[in-house]
């Protein structure tokens, strides 16, 4: 996986050209994209195919994109974008990456990102099962998993 900040002078100073646009981009919002809803991703379920970017967008700021580490693909490289920062990921293995906000994963700020061909139902149970994980995301994460599962 590829973390790349999105600064235009980043880019100028080094030289570096612009990365191609990325298959979706999520934004990290205070006030959900549904009504009454609060803190979450606006993209929460993402397919991306093996190669694929997103693009994580501090709309409102105070947020963080981080793995929910007890249920990251084994193997895969971790995954941090600091608060109130813009950054583009490349996914460059299948499987399924769930990502949180640290203050508000209680409240459920939580995401899917799936790549490539991937397992639903293991990843279901597991997260159906995994110690710690605040009610809130562990019942997100299962209404997107089921999602991700009927696409």
């Amino acid at each position: 996986m590829t973390i790349r900040m999105t600064l235009a002078a980043l880019l100028v100073l080094t030289g570096v050209a612009a990365a191609a646009e990325p298959a979706a981009t999520v934004r990290e919002l205070n006030r959900g994209p549904v009504a009454g809803g609060t803190f979450a991703y606006d993209l929460a379920l993402i397919r991306v195919p093996v190669g694929g970017s997103v693009r994580f967008e501090p709309t409102d700021e105070g947020h963080n994109v981080t793995p929910i580490r007890s249920l990251w693909p084994a193997g895969a490289p971790p995954l941090n974008v600091p608060f109130n920062s813009e950054a583009t990921v490349t996914f460059d293995r299948p499987g399924v990456y769930p990502v949180q906000c640290t203050p508000h994963t209680g409240l459920g700020m939580v995401a899917l990102i799936v790549v490539g061909d991937a397992d639903m139902t293991e990843f279901s149970a597991k997260a159906a099962s995994i110690p710690g994980l605040a009610p809130k995301a562990r019942a997100k994460l299962g209404v997107l998993a089921g999602a991700a599962g009927q696409s």
